[in-house]
């Protein structure tokens, strides 16, 4: 609810500012950005290495304890931007992505549960793979040096998260594999503020951002672990 309430005020401040501006607006600019990066949680509830549970009385019967990696798999995003550029070169617009954000921890232990304990070494990971459509409403300024343009950019993503999935993959010590596929509780909304910065020579440009997530993945524990986006991208002009 408190997040709710944040992303409403953020998106009116945003949408007054835009609207006063428009009457100064010198052009519109529509972008395509993909990207990719390091994508992984950060906080206390987070952590480079986990365990795979076997419990055959409970479902799922297999699961990692903790999969919120503090490491890095292969993510990417697709974006597309719109933006209004003033006669003073302020910058003001909104993006709208498809975002596929995964990350990782290792295993290295195996454990059953249930009517009999043991525990084995294990070599392995899980990764935690996560989807969202994401609104990216942004402000920001344009320097310029000849004929290559910077564009300094401030906003906030609101990422609704569409489907939150661990799989992990595990060779226990006597040999045994032990895999793990399972859906997780996901947030409705990952919020992000984020800084980004692009420069372009004609309609190319090259991208570099960061996305601090504020929303706590780990509701179910009081351990808390928040998203972090290092995201480095392409940028076409179509416009």
């Amino acid at each position: 609810m408190k997040h709710i309430k944040i992303t409403k005020a953020f998106s009116l401040i945003f949408i007054l500012l835009v609207s006063r501006q428009f009457s100064y607006a010198q052009k519109t600019e529509i972008n395509f950005n993909a990207y990719s990066g390091l994508f992984s949680f950060r906080g206390d509830g987070s952590s480079s290495t986990s365990w795979i549970n076997f419990n055959p009385y409970t479902s799922p019967d297999k699961f990692t304890s903790n999969p919120y990696g503090k490491k890095s798999e292969f993510s990417y995003s697709l974006e597309l931007q719109v933006q209004r550029v003033t006669k003073t070169k302020n910058i003001y617009g909104a993006g709208i992505s498809f975002e596929t954000l995964t990350s990782k921890v290792a295993i290295d232990t195996v454990t059953q549960n249930g009517f009999i304990y043991w525990q084995y070494s294990a070599d392995g990971k899980t990764s935690l793979r996560n989807t969202f459509v994401t609104l990216n409403p942004f402000v920001g300024h344009r320097f310029s040096y000849r004929k290559i343009s910077f564009d300094v950019l401030t906003g906030f993503d609101i990422a609704f998260c569409l489907t939150s999935k661990e799989t992990g993959n595990a060779t226990a010590s006597d040999k045994t594999i032990y895999t793990a596929d399972n859906d997780k509780a996901k947030p409705s909304i990952d919020f992000r503020p984020r800084i980004q910065i692009k420069t372009q020579l004609k309609k190319v440009g090259l991208l570099v951002g960061y996305s601090l997530g504020l929303t706590n993945y780990q509701t179910q524990n009081n351990p808390k672990a928040y998203s972090s986006y290092l995201r480095l991208g392409l940028s076409y002009q179509l416009k």
